[in-house]
């Protein structure tokens, strides 16, 4: 084959696949506006061939600023599908056109297997943002909660620690209580037979009358001391009453305070359990974001 048939021969090539891109290109001027319309996310679409761009569709708000008839960017996913006949995916941020998005650019190729251009396609990326965000954020509460949850049931725990000790100390008091019935019980008697001793001196200071006017005198004091010793002592054994009781009430008090400190507890490691499952479900969240 001489030249003049090899340019011959390029140049029907180069025609054929201009009429495949041209097939292509109206076929997916027909088609994908209607895929756009049933896509869930927001996507756009770009058809190249080795030189330019020869159709674009762009999203609702994702927008890549292609031109009919720019040149294809010398570097990017584009032009690398293009050089290594791979398909290539890429991650593209937002600060570069405004919306995060991930683009995907297949090579296509003639019936002869070589690479005639590019279709590509972009989704946008916000919703994945937007749930990976609120994973993240979801995450960070959770452990918030769950420490926070941690120290009221270590407080709590504690709580009802002093609450117990409250409970012995109070039936330790009542106790000692119990002894000082013993020693009123002890005056109350001494009292009563300072009494009847102090009676019967008083008798016997009478039958000895003049002479035992000065003993008479003592006797009336004992009695008095007796006396005074007997109402002491009952007002001592009804304050003590009084404060058993007030001991009692506090008991009740305490003991009710330890069952609510012991279901506190219980309550805040179940909300310890559940921030725990929680977190573990922001990551899964955010897992799941990551695969669109």
């Amino acid at each position: 084959m001489n030249t003049e048939q090899e340019l011959e021969h390029e140049s029907e090539q180069e025609s054929g696949q201009a009429s495949e891109m041209d097939q292509l290109r109206k076929a997916l001027e027909v088609s994908l506006p209607l895929v756009q319309r049933l896509f869930p996310l927001d996507v756009m679409f770009a058809l190249a061939d080795r030189e330019k761009f020869i159709y674009y569709l762009q999203g609702k708000e994702l927008k890549a600023k292609i031109e009919l008839g720019s040149p294809v960017p010398p570097s990017g996913g584009i032009r690398a599908a293009l050089e290594s006949g791979e398909e290539v995916s890429a991650t593209i941020p937002r600060e570069i056109y405004g919306i995060p998005f991930k683009s995907s650019s297949m090579p296509i190729r003639d019936r002869n297997g070589v690479v005639t251009g590019v279709f590509t396609i972009g989704i946008s990326l916000s919703n994945q943002v937007t749930l990976s965000d609120a994973a993240n954020a979801l995450a960070v509460t959770s452990d918030e909660i769950s420490s926070t949850s941690v120290e009221i049931a270590g407080t709590a725990s504690d709580l009802a620690n002093t609450v117990g000790d409250l409970k012995e100390l109070g039936q330790k008091v009542v106790e000692d209580l119990q002894q000082t019935d013993e020693i009123l019980d002890f005056i109350r008697k001494v009292a009563e037979n300072s009494n009847l001793l102090g009676l019967n001196a008083a008798i016997e200071a009478a039958h000895a009358a003049e002479h035992g006017r000065g003993f008479g005198i003592v006797a009336q004091e004992i009695r008095k001391m007796s006396v005074s010793s007997a109402s002491s002592a009952k007002d001592i054994a009804g304050i003590l009453q009084m404060i058993k009781q007030k001991i009692n009430q506090m008991d009740a008090v305490l003991t009710d305070c330890l069952a609510q400190s012991e279901r506190q507890a219980a309550a805040t490691e179940e909300i310890t359990a559940s921030m725990q499952q929680l977190a573990a479900s922001a990551v899964e969240i955010e897992s799941i974001a990551r695969l669109i």
